[in-house]
């Protein structure tokens, strides 16, 4: 007879067999070479690019909100050996958890968003508010590939093939700050090397390097994600 931890075993890992390597990873690919095909197609600039990574972090904290929200009401994310919660308690508990974790998280993004504005002017002369304004709706049209691919993501993995079950609250609670370091990083360097190397603000191979590095680091962070959730939980006890 099958424990119960082999049972989750058996069921996790056939659906992560399809979910690690198919449609949601496969929209990771696809959101950040339809980026790729906008700056070019687009004729944006290095800084247009660099502002759509930073909308993505949006997007990302938003998905993850309700991850979390969803565990909460169809999962388990509070699950362990000496005490059980409601769907009810753990709703608001989650709801708590996010509204406390949001604070931080929006002070970065308002943080990362102000050392942009005033790279852009230092850097280029033109004022950082007003190019944020006049560019805002390219930015963001451009960003909407990635609310498409990190709703795939949710869609595919969390809710079709069940990650909900298993994803605990510590995994979804840091969730946002994982995956927006890479964001981040991005920014960083970017601002880095269009300060050692003006020239770059108009190369098309820096861009294109850019993104391909970030996408490697979101799929790396893609992969440990399905495994965090494909395995969170099979080392504890059933309660009885």
């Amino acid at each position: 007879m099958q424990s119960a931890n082999e049972s989750i075993a058996i069921r996790i890992g056939e659906s992560h067999r399809i979910g690690a390597s198919s449609f949601a990873a496969l929209s990771l690919l696809a959101a950040n070479a339809g980026l790729l095909l906008l700056y070019v197609a687009l004729d944006l600039t290095l800084f247009q690019l660099v502002f759509v990574y930073w909308w993505e972090a949006l997007w990302i904290g938003l998905f993850s909100g309700l991850k979390l929200l969803t565990a909460s009401l169809f999962g388990d994310p509070y699950r362990n050996r000496w005490v059980g919660f409601s769907k009810g308690a753990s709703f608001f508990m989650s709801l708590f958890a996010i509204m406390k974790s949001s604070t931080a998280f929006l002070l970065l993004l308002l943080f990362t968003r102000v050392a942009l504005v005033t790279a852009q002017q230092e850097l280029t002369g033109t004022d950082g508010s007003d190019f944020v304004r006049e560019h805002l709706s390219v930015i963001l049209k451009c960003s909407l590939i990635f609310l498409a691919g990190h709703g795939l993501s949710f869609i595919v993995n969390f809710l079709v093939l069940g990650e909900f079950r298993e994803a605990r609250f510590g995994a979804l609670l840091w969730l946002p700050f994982k995956r927006s370091l890479a964001l981040f990083v991005a920014i960083i360097a970017s601002l880095t090397a269009i300060q050692a190397f003006p020239g770059i603000l108009d190369d098309t191979s820096y861009a294109a390097f850019l993104i391909n590095v970030k996408l490697a680091w979101d799929y790396f962070l893609h992969r440990r994600e399905r495994v965090s959730f494909s395995t969170a939980g099979l080392q504890q006890e059933p309660r009885e």
